[in-house]
């Protein structure tokens, strides 16, 4: 699982490609590096740990598509693919027993960067690490249903499953996985890895090795000569710690920044005309929604919810504030993926009925949304007037993007009637991780407290197949009977702006994260 923001925030999250300001050299399209073989970073916020299981959201996919490896990924077409492991099936016998027996073969020639191998005990090492309750890991999801992880060889690791669970090839240590794989040699002596030399002196054994850490200033890696794949063609890779989102966009227009990932939508006519640059706009699974908090008094009636949903124009202020390019019309695919149902969401804008659902009732209600995104606090202030045209007073309220989704925050504890928030899912549409039962805020991310038993058995046994014909049809009941209940109403889905450099090449659409390709960039005359 792709843990927290909740499963990640998109909008306010910048992570720019910026050049050193000295010794430049000339590149073609006018543009220029500090070097060849460098590149400048910038990252929105510092990171805690340079261990992901202690990470959640945009920072843990960075820190471990950069310094780590996976079992499997995701290509930008959405077919999982081998990284340090084959793609079990059950046509390789890698899936077996109905189901519940999953079997990974390594490769052989997989080094940890102080020249050790990476075998099947490092794989078993960090699932134990993931469920010792000594360790403060965001989430255990997908890997609760494991009843047993095997090595029967250094190369072989076998997964025992309670029952079967079709997402667990992309979800254990996979390309919907913020957990990459730990090395047990390093680790396993500790009771618990809160707290190690590790998390500020990481030995991975992915393309990138962590040269130095300036809190407060910045990161610096260098190309993993030992990296399986071959030694990333960019040496040097600086990450800033650059918090101001207009101050990225700024350097970028002014050629102080070469590129940035994860923009905000409000500036992409600029973005679009940017010289030497390739604007790329990529639909992904995040979604804009309203969550209500099904357990507030005021919000427990589901005429109530489907009333205030009524209220907002959601066509024209999505529109509107992202100009465009985000699309009002398939929110819930953000969170189902290619289970998506176009037909599900038929909520209309009709002010009129609205009041009438509210039986004259006048709300007093506050919407709380995480600081520091402008597509946010607009879309924001947009619902607040909408619902004031039904009669419905809304109150803001911005926390601090680390409060709004801390697991003691508002948000998580219930502290809040609506909230609005730009999640992040997998691509995998198992939507339990938000909707079911057991996952209600803070046992997990279901921050609406929302519970129907229909959608859990519905959710429970879309997980039990492995076709996507039947999971499919079992994930279109679950969409139905959501828009039906309302625990959350979904705005639009997410895209992914990413503007980079003619110069780059083999830059990936990015399916979940844009470092996901980063050992295969290389600095060129302006290819794809």
């Amino acid at each position: 699982m792709r843990v927290r923001c909740v499963r990640v925030a998109a909008a306010a999250l910048l992570v720019v490609l910026a050049v050193l300001p000295a010794g430049c050299s000339k590149r073609e399209n006018g543009q220029t590096f500090s070097h060849p073989n460098e590149l400048t970073i910038a990252l929105p916020e510092e990171p805690v740990s340079m261990d992901p299981l202690l990470l959640e959201g945009t920072l843990a996919y960075t820190i471990g598509d950069l310094l780590y490896t996976y079992l499997t990924n995701y290509d930008e077409n959405g077919n999982v693919v081998p990284d340090v492991s084959d793609v079990p099936t059950p046509e390789n016998g890698g899936v077996s027993d109905g189901g519940r027996r999953i079997t990974f073969h390594l490769r052989h020639d997989v080094k940890w960067q102080d020249g050790t191998p990476l075998t099947s005990k490092d794989v078993v090492f960090t699932y134990r690490a993931i469920m010792n309750p000594n360790n403060a890991i965001p989430s255990r999801y997908g890997y609760d249903g494991i009843l047993k992880v095997s090595a029967p060889d250094a190369y072989t690791v076998v997964v025992q499953l309670k029952q079967p669970f079709s997402p667990i090839i992309p979800q254990f240590f996979g390309g919907d996985s913020n957990y990459p794989i730990l090395p047990e040699h390093v680790l396993g002596k500790y009771a618990s890895i809160n707290k190690v030399p590790f998390n500020e002196a990481p030995i991975g054994s992915g393309p990138y090795v962590l040269k130095s850490w300036t809190h407060g200033d910045r990161l610096v890696l260098t190309a993993n000569p030992l990296y399986y794949r071959g030694k990333p063609a960019i040496e040097r890779l600086t990450l800033p710690f650059i918090h101001d989102p207009a101050t990225i966009v700024n350097e970028l227009m002014t050629g102080e920044v070469d590129a940035s990932f994860s923009l905000d939508a409000s500036r992409i006519s600029l973005l679009r005309d940017l010289a030497a640059h390739r604007a790329i706009v990529t639909p992904i699974p995040y979604f804009y929604a309203l969550s209500f908090n099904t357990q507030d008094p005021a919000l427990a009636d589901a005429d109530v919810r489907r009333a205030l949903a009524m209220a907002i124009d959601r066509q024209a202020i999505v529109r509107k504030i992202s100009h465009g390019v985000y699309d009002p019309r398939t929110g819930l695919r953000g969170l189902f993926t290619w289970a998506f149902d176009p037909n599900a969401d038929h909520i209309p804008y009709d002010p009129q009925l609205a009041k009438r659902l509210l039986h004259g009732k006048h709300l007093q209600l506050q919407l709380t949304f995480p600081a520091g995104s402008e597509i946010t606090t607009q879309l924001a202030t947009a619902i607040a007037a909408d619902e004031a045209a039904i009669g419905v007073t809304v109150t803001l309220k911005h926390d601090l993007r680390e409060i709004f989704i801390a697991q003691d925050g508002p948000v998580m504890q219930g502290h809040y009637q609506i909230s609005l928030y730009d999640y992040h899912s997998n691509y995998d549409p198992d939507a339990a991780w938000l909707l079911a039962c057991a996952q209600r805020a803070p046992a997990g991310f279901n921050d609406a407290r929302y519970c129907n038993p229909a959608v859990d058995r519905a959710l429970q046994k879309a997980s039990t197949v492995y076709g996507r014909s039947a999971r499919s049809s079992l994930y279109r009941d679950v969409q139905t009977r959501l828009i039906g209940d309302l625990p959350y109403f979904f705005l639009c889905q997410g895209t992914e702006i990413d503007v980079i450099p003619s110069a780059l090449q083999h830059f990936e659409r990015p399916l979940l994260s844009p470092f996901n390709s980063v050992a295969r960039w290389s600095l060129g005359g302006g290819g794809p």
